[in-house]
Parts: C-alpha cells; structure tokens; sequence
C-alpha cells in the first residue's frame, strides 16, 4: 500500500526544531520525533509500505499519522508537490510575526501606543517593506498578523497581502479600526481565497468614539463588524476600560457575542503614549483595584450569560460561556522550574515589528524607546541574523529565574513560581530600561489575593468548572 501526504502537510526543521509538519492552511506546526518524521517523509507516494524491510515501529507511526490526519492512501506514483519535501531553515524557529506596516493612522486615539496620528513612526519604504516579506520566507515564517497604526491606509496594502501569500506565510490577522473595513477590501481578500480575523476595537457602547477622537467610529465599526460576518470572515475584538466606560463591559461583551464576534481581550488603558503625554490617566484613568474589582464583579455577569465568545479580562480570567465547565487563569504560570523557561514565553514562538522596521517582544514593550532601542531594524541586518545573533535573540534567551534572581521581592514571595514575575512589557512600565523588573501590577494582582478570589468566586457560581491550575498546591 502506497501513502502521501495530505495537500496541505508541509515537512519542515529549524535550529534545535529539526523535525516538524507544518499544516499550510493555517500556519501550525507539530512538532515531532525523527523515527515518526523519517515515516512521513516515507510518505511520498512511491514506497510500497507492505514490503517486508518495513518494520513494525514503522508501520504503528505510519497508523499514526493516518489517524491524526497527516497522510493518506494513494495510488503508485501519486506524489506529492515539491513544497511538501523537507525543508530546512538554519535559524531560530519563529511561528508568527505581527507586524506593524505603517505607523499612520485614520482615527485619534488618545491612548494610542504609537501616536499614529501625528504619525510619530512613519513607515517603512515598498522596497524594505518586499525585503522583509522575502526574508520572513526565506526563515520559515509560518503565520503574519498585520497591523498598525491602521494597515488598510497603506497604499501597497494588496502587493504586501500579493507577496505574503507568494510565500506562503498565511495571514492570520488584521487588525484594524473598521473605518476602512468595506465591500472592496473583503472581496479583495476572498478572491485570493484569504479569510483573516479582522481583529477591531471596539471600547464599550456608547463610548467607543470618546477614546477613538472620531464621530461616528463606533457606528463604522459596528457595521465592520456586521459586514464581515456576512462576508464570512472571523472577526475578534479588544476592549480597553478606562473611568467612565467600565459599567458598560456586561453589555458589550453580549452585543459582541451577538454579532458573531470569536473573542474579545478586556485591558485597561495603559498610561503610556498619547494618553500618557496628553495626562488622561488623572482624570480617566483606572487604578488597579479598581480594574480587579470590574474584573471580579463581572464573573456574576459572565456565568449569569454564558456568552457565546472567548473572554480574556487582562491577565486575571479566560473563558467561553460554550463551555462554561473550563476557565484560565492568564497570570499563573505553574513552573517547576524557572530555569528552563524562557523570560517571555510568547515571544519566544511571536515577534513584533515595528513600523520603523524594529524586531521587538510585542506592541506594548515597544513604545519603551529607551529600552528598545537596542533592538535590531530587521530590514538592516535581515531576519536570518535578527533570528540567530541579535539583541534581540539575546532576550528570547534569558531565563524566568534571572528575573526571580534579580528582585529580592521575590526571593521568599510565595507565587515567584506561579507568577515569574510577570509581564516584561507590564514592568517596563514600571521600572523604565529594566527587562529584568517585576511587573508590580501582575505582583499585587497575586499578592493581594486577586488570583485567589477569582478562584474561590468560580467555584462558587460554577461549581462543576475547573481550571488546569486547580491542581496546583498554590489552591
């Protein structure tokens, strides 16, 4: 009998990742051992697996991936297509990269982390922008989320969109502000058989033009929302809570829920960049227990509704109402070792850039220019570089424990393994330059018993729901 691999099975390595099956429709790669792998790549279309030099390991790895959906029966000689054979990249393996394209922007945010109003960052030129799309390619890029400032307002948005999917890399993303979200761009993605989340923020009902500075954004977005759900195409939202919206969250997260929308992240606003440099935050802004406290009284609302959409509120709390027996809490990390896990586990596996070419950990760390400013433009010393010898590489590779050893706080604090010490954009804010601080809001979201009030509250209103760190000693 005769297998290959299924059309959309890639086999793929990177450094120290040397064996994987990349799916090309949606940019996951599944990671796996060389005596499965060496069955895959077997899986060609012209080896006989009833020969009797085929062993018996061979064939349960073989029923393996039959069962898992990897290869299929197929006739002598039915081959598979030259993308599908191995490939290997001699970089870091990097499965997604978000990406800012432009730094300009059609609404006003107050709160904006890049002040793409004023166009601060301007963006990158059509030819270092094609650069770094060919170098994403040539590293194994699986997956880009394209974001700005606004991306739709790029003049070359489609030859970007043209030479991401020349390569291969599937557009997972967008995010926008839905004013420029119509008939013309969804049709255009459609027709390149491209159907990314549209990613929209939308900051409560009845106060989303407030924070955007624009008439009339919350209806644009509102009919974004509506345009794409009957196009066909997934939409997601994020939420950001400041003084005077937050009694809105319960009925924005149901109207989200309404109009189809997949999730939505609920975060404060955070006093950095416009809303920083206008002084917002004395008036509008939102202290700390005052988020938690919104956070925690809408857990009633959330069991109450059942909404039909995943709801992350910041670091504290995650769940489905479609599944309301199962939750996360964000913030706890169980880790027995910190030793062995990297500073920011997101950003080991998701890159962002900026507008001005710059690889950093993610949006919100890169508005802390004095820190990032040693980061590397990618499209001066290309992603193979940013991705093998860079400053930037030198922070993937940094250890949770450098950080617990660098804070005396947390010598004898017991949530340091839990914890890790937080979230190095979320201490950036705090301890300005210093990669290795603590995260003082995710440190008084544990100490102040947050963590543990959420725990107890679910248990009380769902006592059939867990979570995976219900078994941890911490409980």
């Amino acid at each position: 009998m005769y297998y290959r691999l299924k059309p959309m099975i890639r086999l793929r390595g990177w450094k120290l990742l040397p064996y994987a099956l990349v799916n090309s429709s949606t940019g996951e790669a599944r990671f796996i051992d060389k005596a499965m792998f060496d069955v895959a790549e077997l899986c060609n279309g012209l080896v006989d697996f009833d020969l009797p030099f085929i062993s018996e390991a061979a064939r349960r790895n073989l029923s393996r991936l039959v069962e898992a959906g990897i290869v299929e029966e197929c006739r002598n000689g039915e081959t598979i297509k030259e993308d599908q054979k191995y490939r290997r990249y001699d970089n870091r393996y990097m499965q997604s990269v978000q990406w800012s394209i432009t730094g300009r922007c059609n609404c006003k945010c107050r709160h904006c982390y890049l002040s793409g109003a004023e166009d601060r960052y301007g963006e990158l030129s059509h030819e270092d922008i094609m650069k770094i799309i060919d170098d994403m390619g040539k590293c194994g890029v699986l997956r880009c989320e394209i974001t700005g400032g606004e991306p739709l307002v790029r003049s070359d948005f489609w030859e970007i969109i043209n030479a991401l999917k020349e390569r291969g890399i599937v557009i997972s993303q967008i995010y926008s502000n839905g004013l420029a979200v119509n008939e013309s761009v969804l049709n255009g993605l459609a027709e390149r058989d491209l159907f990314p989340e549209f990613n929209m923020s939308f900051d409560g009902i009845g106060y989303h033009d407030w924070l955007r500075g624009i008439d009339g954004a919350e209806k644009k977005v509102r009919e974004a929302f509506a345009l794409c759900r009957a196009y066909g195409f997934p939409t997601g939202a994020e939420m950001c809570l400041w003084k005077e919206n937050r009694h809105v969250l319960r009925d924005t997260v149901n109207y989200l829920a309404s109009v189809g929308c997949r999730s939505v992240k609920v975060v404060p606003v955070t006093n950095i960049g416009a809303w920083l440099e206008n002084g917002y935050n004395e008036e509008h802004g939102i202290t700390e227990e005052e988020l938690y406290q919104v956070y925690y009284d809408y857990l009633d609302d959330f069991y109450r509704d059942l909404p039909h959409i995943d709801v992350q509120l910041g670091s504290l709390f995650f769940a489905n109402g479609k599944d309301p027996d199962h939750y996360d809490l964000p913030s706890v990390h169980p880790c027995s070792d910190p030793e062995k896990v990297c500073l920011c586990v997101h950003a080991r596996n998701h890159m962002y850039i900026s507008p001005e070419g710059r690889a950093s950990t993610c949006m919100a760390i890169s508005n802390d220019e004095e820190f990032t400013r040693y980061f590397p433009f990618v499209q001066e010393i290309g992603m193979q570089k940013c991705l093998t010898d860079s400053k930037y590489m030198e922070l993937l590779t940094i250890r949770a424990s450098q950080v617990l050893a660098h804070n005396p706080k947390c010598t004898d604090c017991k949530y340091r393994k839990y914890c890790l010490g937080g979230c190095r954009a979320g201490a950036a804010v705090y301890h300005p330059k210093d990669i290795l601080g603590v995260d003082e809001s995710i440190c008084r979201m544990f100490v102040g018993g947050w963590v543990d009030k959420v725990f107890k509250k679910i248990k009380m209103l769902r006592p059939s729901a867990s979570c995976p760190e219900m078994k941890l000693s911490l409980y």
